[in-house]
């Protein structure tokens, strides 16, 4: 059994853009609880509670420009809480119907949409915020339900593009984009805040995430054998190590 080289070939550009598809993804999970700081109107209770054992401030001539016009909510901690653990809800609903559903419709299907819905209700998020605690709510349940299925989608097409020997080396490639967008999401959502407005937390995530959905659904098939532009001779080293496992 001959290996095929890594450089350019389908495996590994499917597990470059599950990289990408898994960083938008906990982007698309975090970055409200960043967002949620500033949608919030600022705690004053502390400032009354001070007594003159505390330094104050220091003064400072820097001026840094803040953006300041985004809405603000008068939402107590318990509130928040909804907020931020309704995205768990649906979480929890979709993990063990998701493997049913990537053996039934395909793992590629499955994941994008998963993918692309959770992009599509970040996009709605200020819109619901605005209409209401409840409508925010209900939308983190629903990126959570659309989330829920991606673990089990692509274990899925794993099953059927990684040859053993390179299982590990694929997977990891996939999942480390999970921790790389939890890194990179929370500051860069400070910094959108701040210098822009929370809704372009939003807007700029979920915008990437429809990006993405529609590169996935172009270059990427269930398996080697449905595959457009896949060499012969890597469908074959693929095929033909997974049957050797069997």
């Amino acid at each position: 059994l001959v290996s095929v080289p890594a450089c350019c070939s389908a495996r590994y550009n499917l597990a470059i853009l599950a990289f990408f598809g898994f960083f938008l993804l906990y982007a698309l999970r975090v970055n409200l609880s960043v967002a949620l700081v500033d949608m919030v109107e600022p705690n004053t209770s502390l400032a009354k509670n001070m007594t003159s054992n505390v330094c104050p401030e220091h003064s400072s001539n820097i001026n840094v420009p803040r953006n300041t016009t985004g809405e603000k909510y008068s939402w107590d901690a318990d509130t928040q809480g909804w907020i931020l653990g309704s995205f768990f809800y649906g979480y929890i609903i979709t993990q063990i119907p998701g493997g049913y559903l990537a053996s039934k419709i395909g793992g590629k299907m499955l994941l994008g949409f998963g993918i692309f819905g959770t992009s599509v209700f970040t996009l709605l998020t200020p819109l619901a915020a605005n209409l209401g605690v409840g409508y925010l709510i209900a939308v983190r349940a629903l990126e959570g339900l659309g989330e829920g299925v991606t673990f089990p989608a692509m274990h899925s097409m794993w099953s059927s593009w990684a040859p053993p020997l390179e299982r590990s080396k694929l997977l990891s490639i996939s999942y480390a984009g999970a921790q790389l967008g939890t890194v990179v999401s929370l500051p860069l959502s400070g910094l959108i805040c701040y210098y822009m407005n929370w809704v372009y937390v939003f807007y700029i995530f979920g915008a990437l995430g429809v990006l993405w959905f529609f590169f996935w659904m172009w270059l990427v098939s269930d398996t080697p054998e449905t595959h457009r532009s896949i060499s012969h001779a890597e469908r074959e080293y693929i095929l033909s190590s997974l049957k050797d496992q069997v």
